[in-house]
């Protein structure tokens, strides 16, 4: 099966972790919220730093977009 990224079918986020980062969003905790799923990636799922990355990214644009944009705005 080819690669579908962070949401492929045999591999899910664990329920603690999705509850935790909806919590810390919803607190306007971004960067912790990332630094948590960033972790997790690489430590349960073995990805790289790179990829963790990408997979952080492509999962608040999913989830979370309106707080993305928020937080990036904020960046910048």
């Amino acid at each position: 099966m080819k690669n579908q990224g962070p949401m492929q079918k045999d591999k899910q986020i664990n329920d603690e972790i999705t509850v935790l980062l909806r919590q810390l969003v919803m607190q306007n905790q971004l960067s912790m919220a990332g630094q948590v799923l960033k972790v997790y990636f690489k430590r349960h799922w073995k990805l790289s730093e790179e990829l963790s990355n990408k997979y952080v990214r492509g999962y608040f644009s999913k989830y979370y977009p309106k707080q993305l944009e928020r937080h990036l705005k904020r960046l910048h």
